[in-house]
């Protein structure tokens, strides 16, 4: 999906001043509004986030958008080129193996406690080429679930397959928290804030787990939309010059190909407790800003 975001409107300055002032502004504001309540970390972790290879739907819109096409002509051209749960191409593969053979991400994955994917197999299939098990060492547990999606509707390669298939296909993967059948997927497009909703509730997932060091593989319209269009995700740009070789590419540019950035984050909440005794406490109106400050040291080239 086309993010219509663009570095020159949206860069984050890297002066010492100004650095992620855009973002935080939205973060300090919400905070005035019950700093007593408010002043709160509760949970801190590592997210990689991932965006997984080329896939069968891809090559033609993504040439499109890449010239500056419109959503309409960029949905076009995905519906025209569209299979079911599309599998990646033969590009896609090699763009996964090329990013699980980069030394950057290979040193940002070797400590990851588990990976979470999109239950859209060209994600699964991106997460097992990038991060194969090592023998010696006690692999992370592979996690699928629902939040983590592409926009959903309308696309048959949104359409994900049953989950005793997947099992079938990827037996070393985790299906247990996502429903037996797709009853999800329509013939109407996914609202966008209805995505990036999803994507909000899949990042309180992650920071409701006892793993701290997690890779998620996704898709880029869910990537955009969670990261840059939820009112309670702030971006801020946390990475150092002397290590990053794409300073020029602003936070919220939308992923390439099997790009990987990495995250500290933090999730700040209102520390009121609910009445309700019949309810679980650390899910009750649980609705906090979550910081993502990026720390990617260097770039994966699509």
């Amino acid at each position: 999906m086309d993010d219509g975001l663009s570095c020159e409107k949206h860069l984050i300055p890297k002066a010492e001043a100004m650095e992620g002032m855009v973002y935080i502004i939205r973060f300090v504001l919400w905070l005035w509004e019950d700093i007593d309540a408010r002043l709160a970390v509760v949970l801190t972790a590592h997210n990689h986030s991932q965006r997984h290879g080329q896939a069968l739907h891809n090559p033609r819109a993504e040439v499109a958008r890449e010239n500056g096409c419109s959503f309409e002509a960029f949905l076009q051209l995905m519906e025209e080129d569209d299979a079911y749960d599309a599998d990646l191409t033969l590009l896609g593969e090699e763009q996964a193996k090329e990013a699980g053979s980069q030394e950057h991400i290979r040193d940002s994955l070797q400590n990851i406690d588990m990976i979470v994917s999109s239950p859209l197999s060209r994600a699964i299939r991106t997460a097992d080429l990038v991060h194969s098990s090592p023998k010696n060492k006690l692999p992370p547990k592979r996690v699928a679930i629902e939040e983590f999606r592409e926009i959903n509707g309308k696309l048959l390669n949104a359409k994900r397959r049953p989950k005793d298939e997947l099992e079938a296909l990827f037996p070393h993967w985790n299906f247990s928290l996502i429903p037996s059948i797709d009853d999800t997927w329509t013939e109407d497009l996914e609202a966008h804030h209805e995505c990036s909703e999803r994507g909000y509730k899949g990042m309180l997932w992650i920071m409701q787990q006892i793993e701290t060091n997690i890779l998620v593989v996704a898709h880029g319209g869910l990537l955009n939309m969670m990261m840059n269009d939820h009112p309670r995700v702030v971006l801020v740009d946390g990475r150092k010059e002397e290590y990053a070789t794409d300073s020029d590419r602003c936070v919220t540019q939308r992923f390439g190909n099997c790009e990987l950035r990495s995250y500290i984050m933090s999730a700040w909440h209102n520390g009121t407790e609910s009445e309700d005794k019949n309810v679980d406490p650390s899910l009750h109106d649980y609705q906090p800003v979550i910081t993502l400050e990026e720390v990617t040291m260097q770039r994966t080239i699509p």
